[in-house]
């Protein structure tokens, strides 16, 4: 069994645990925390908590895997990355993935999701319980596609992009870098970087947001 570190001490994290827990290559043995060096005097899961300048000596043994839920997640994983370690993939056995696709390290694809063929998952992207990716979709590094979800075939999700819970991208979209789209939203024409879209059909609300 591969040990593991999972980057993050928040609500998400206890979800990644669980989530772990039903692969039995892995065995989670800690969580770092980045922020707060508070959060390191108590237990999660009954494991311990490390601060991210104390793991250093782990990289050997241990991978990691990110567990914040936003797309700001990047700079714990930079800060992992120059500690030495390497990033595990987390494939849940109850999810569907075309032998066709490729996944890049650091990614979790959870419970009951589904990436069909000629999908390119990038490094360190979160596809949340249930959503769906279409055929040949592009998933870049950092963005996070939410529960239920469903983005369709020939979509491009750039860096950072955020697609929250039940949206819907038809085929052929593109969702720019750091773009947010909305809870429910259904997405018919190509959201700009930084945007956030939101309503049926969707429309912009925002612009210039920061990574969700």
């Amino acid at each position: 069994m591969q040990p593991l570190l999972v980057l993050g001490t928040h609500n998400f994290a206890p979800e990644v645990f669980d989530l772990v827990s039903d692969l039995p290559r892995f065995r989670i043995e800690g969580f770092v925390e980045n922020v707060d060096r508070e959060r390191t005097n108590s237990a999660i899961e009954g494991l311990p908590v490390y601060w991210i300048d104390d793991v250093a000596e782990l990289a050997a043994t241990h991978q990691a895997i990110c567990a914040l839920g936003t797309t700001t997640r990047s700079r714990l994983v930079a800060a992992a990355a120059q500690a030495g370690f390497a990033f595990a993939t987390v494939v849940h056995p109850t999810a569907r993935v075309s032998t066709r696709s490729s996944i890049g390290e650091g990614t979790l694809i959870s419970a009951g999701a589904v990436v069909a063929t000629r999908a390119r998952i990038g490094a360190h992207v979160i596809v949340n319980r249930g959503a769906l990716i279409g055929h040949d979709t592009e998933i870049e590094d950092f963005a996070t596609v939410g529960p239920g979800a469903n983005i369709a075939g020939l979509c491009r999700i750039r860096t950072q992009a955020y697609v929250a819970t039940g949206a819907v991208v038809i085929d052929r979209i593109e969702v720019g870098a750091g773009a947010v789209v909305a809870a429910g939203a259904v997405v018919v024409k190509d959201v700009a970087a930084r945007a956030q879209v939101m309503g049926v059909p969707a429309r912009v609300v925002r612009e210039d947001v920061d990574p969700r």
